[in-house]
């Protein structure tokens, strides 16, 4: 389940650490009652010339003790990464409404514009810029700036024969060479407007024009 804050209603989602540790509770209890019920059934039938030695039975409820302490721990981080994650989500809350940049391929076109940018570390001879639609289709293709340093690529979602594509989701690949014919390899990033945040699994993400990005991939907010 997700919760998604900003165009839908907030909904709880139980997360699967938080099921595993119940889970284990539950089986380490099972375990112990097993356990005691064995011990009092020994005992009361053990040989009076040849008592149970009392070490043995008393490191297993230690060690039953211990793994007991251990979930216990495990059940507070677990609440505490939780508290930490819906911290997240409110703190991205502001995000809702804003262009941002974020660090992927993927070029959300809406109302036909799309802006994307890439980073070559050092010059190139020749970049070219691909865009590909959802089945993996080559829509369009041109020369890019080969400069080292920061490049920014405005797309107004024509395809190579010049027809309007649709609104959707695409993606850009930017392929330079060096003037050896040794290959540069480009960092991409792209924009756009956040729709919503949401939080599913003990995880925060944004929705960025129907684009589903972890938080941690924003690099900057530029509006």
């Amino acid at each position: 389940m997700t919760a998604s804050i900003g165009s839908n209603t907030p909904t709880p989602a139980p997360t699967t650490s938080g099921q595993t540790t119940s889970a284990a509770q539950a089986t380490l209890g099972s375990d112990l009652n097993t356990f005691l019920k064995l011990l009092t059934t020994q005992l009361q039938n053990q040989d009076p010339e040849s008592p149970l030695d009392t070490n043995q039975f008393t490191q297993q409820l230690v060690s039953f003790s211990q793994v007991e302490q251990a979930i216990n721990t495990n059940t507070k981080l677990d609440n505490l990464i939780a508290l930490q994650s819906a911290d997240q989500s409110v703190a991205a809350l502001p995000l809702v409404g804003h262009t941002v940049q974020f660090s992927d391929n993927k070029l959300p076109l809406v109302d036909g514009s799309a802006q994307f940018a890439y980073t070559l570390p050092s010059q190139a001879s020749q970049a070219v810029i691909t865009v590909s639609d959802a089945s993996g289709k080559i829509v369009f293709q041109g020369q890019g700036d080969t400069a080292a340093g920061a490049h920014t690529f405005s797309w107004d979602g024509h395809g190579s024969d010049g027809g309007q594509l649709p609104d959707g989701t695409y993606t850009f690949n930017v392929s330079a060479t060096a003037s050896d014919g040794s290959a540069i390899t480009a960092t991409d990033t792209s924009f756009g407007k956040v729709d919503s945040v949401q939080f599913s699994n003990g995880t925060t993400s944004v929705r960025i024009n129907g684009v589903s990005e972890p938080l941690g991939k924003i690099v900057a907010i530029t509006s």
